[in-house]
């Protein structure tokens, strides 16, 4: 890959960058809006620097022809560090940022076709193979050491631009340090909305049960009134069997070895009342039969009397 197919391949990078941000410019996604924005102030940051740092000088070295030329697409660059650096202050919730984007990107898109369709198609008259092949080298080792972000204040040609590796310095570091708060920053909103989520879970879990749980109460409760049911019955009919086998076991045995029944016991009993009647009764004739016993004896002296008054 040679110098110009390598910044025409930023070029396309940036077109595609463009198109997506496009695409969330109305009511789009704020964090999507903003992760894109930032991707192209870096794309566009790092690929003016390398212009400036290694492509233009050698053009303006190589054919003067070209000085003029050069002398615009800088101060294109410089306008469009300018809005960089506007936009990269603002939030995307910004009225007015969807507004600014929008020129910028025409502008930049405008500096793309004026250099592939002027400058990169002339640019084999000036250079040989072999020093667009160098230069493309040179060009893919600045992007290691140049700046992140906007800088339009700075120099943006030799010598003085050769500070932009101590400034490409704070900005990577800067970029570090943005990188982990906002890494933080998402695995806490991740955590919180775990959290969340899982207290949700649990609150629906708690309405559920309040609401099951009279017919869970009711349910239960009507299964121990049945089983306290059937306990009573069961011991019911076990307290029947146990005084039934106890009776038996205390009935006697009769004579051909066979228990008597109920009904020989109570025939046993009113049988045993006559010896107690027969005894009444004796009572009640013992006083005739004296009567009867007296008029014997009576007549019994009498006929004894009349046997002996003769002899007399």
């Amino acid at each position: 890959m040679d110098a110009i197919s390598l910044l025409k391949q930023d070029h396309a990078t940036l077109r595609k960058l463009f198109k997506r941000h496009e695409a969330l410019k109305h009511g789009g996604d704020v964090r999507k809006k903003q992760e894109i924005s930032r991707r192209i102030i870096l794309e566009l940051s790092i690929h003016a620097a390398i212009e400036e740092q290694v492509f233009y000088p050698s053009v303006k070295a190589h054919d003067p022809r070209w000085i003029e030329r050069i002398d615009e697409s800088l101060e294109e660059h410089r306008v469009a560090k300018w809005e960089l650096a506007a936009i990269q202050r603002m939030s995307p919730e910004d009225p007015r940022f969807d507004a600014r984007f929008t020129v910028l990107v025409r502008n930049v898109l405008h500096h793309i076709e004026e250099e592939e369709n002027g400058l990169f198609a002339r640019i084999h008259q000036t250079f040989t193979q072999e020093e667009l092949d160098a230069m493309a080298d040179a060009l893919a080792l600045a992007k290691r050491a140049v700046p992140t972000h906007p800088h339009p204040m700075l120099p943006d040609e030799p010598p003085g631009n050769l500070v932009m590796p101590l400034v490409a310095v704070i900005d990577r570091g800067r970029d570090l340090v943005t990188e982990l708060v906002e890494r933080g920053m998402e695995w806490a909103r991740q955590l919180a909305q775990v959290g969340r989520g899982r207290a949700e879970q649990v609150g629906e879990e708690a309405r559920k049960w309040t609401l099951e749980a009279p017919g869970r109460g009711l349910k239960v409760t009507s299964d121990m009134l049945e089983e306290a049911r059937d306990m009573a019955r069961d011991a019911t009919q076990s307290a029947r069997r146990m005084a039934e086998q106890a009776a038996n076991d205390a009935t006697p045995w009769r004579g051909n070895g066979e228990r008597r029944g109920h009904g020989a016991s109570t025939h046993r009993a009113k049988t045993s009342h006559p010896p107690r009647q027969r005894g009444s009764m004796s009572r009640q004739t013992s006083a005739p039969a004296g009567k009867t016993a007296h008029k014997r004896a009576t007549s019994d002296k009498g006929n004894s009397a009349g046997k002996s008054a003769p002899r007399a």
